[in-house]
């Protein structure tokens, strides 16, 4: 249980490098291995719970510890994807700009008369 949950510690460690370098590709492929990491670890919790999976102290020290800084690192990885959907948005904004400022905006269309009469 303690090599899983040290082997997600190292994949948001990764996320954090991806998302610093914009890699999105690589970056999903890195969240699929994620989903597999957290099906392995609620397995082994379900077993925990169950009393098939015993840990001694050190290992629920050393597992406490982990799962820390897997948090203090996750909540580090959120706050950089936000950052992303805003410089994102912020560009779409200034290539998008809203309709009214169009020339031939919906004002245009209004006072315009469509004819069909030949």
């Amino acid at each position: 249980m303690l090599t899983l949950h040290k082997r997600l510690l190292e994949l948001a460690y990764e996320k954090e490098q991806l998302l610093i370098r914009n890699d999105m590709a690589a970056f999903s492929a890195l969240v699929k291995e994620e989903a597999k990491l957290v099906r392995q670890i609620s397995q082994k919790e379900t077993e925990r719970l169950q009393g098939t999976v015993v840990l001694d102290d050190e290992e629920k020290e050393e597992l406490r510890t982990v799962v820390f800084e897997l948090k203090r690192q996750n909540e580090l990885n959120a706050q950089l994807l936000e950052q992303s959907l805003r410089y994102i948005t912020w560009h779409l904004d200034m290539l998008m700009p809203e309709a009214d400022d169009f020339t031939y905006g919906q004002q245009a269309f209004e006072t315009r008369s469509f004819s069909r009469d030949v």
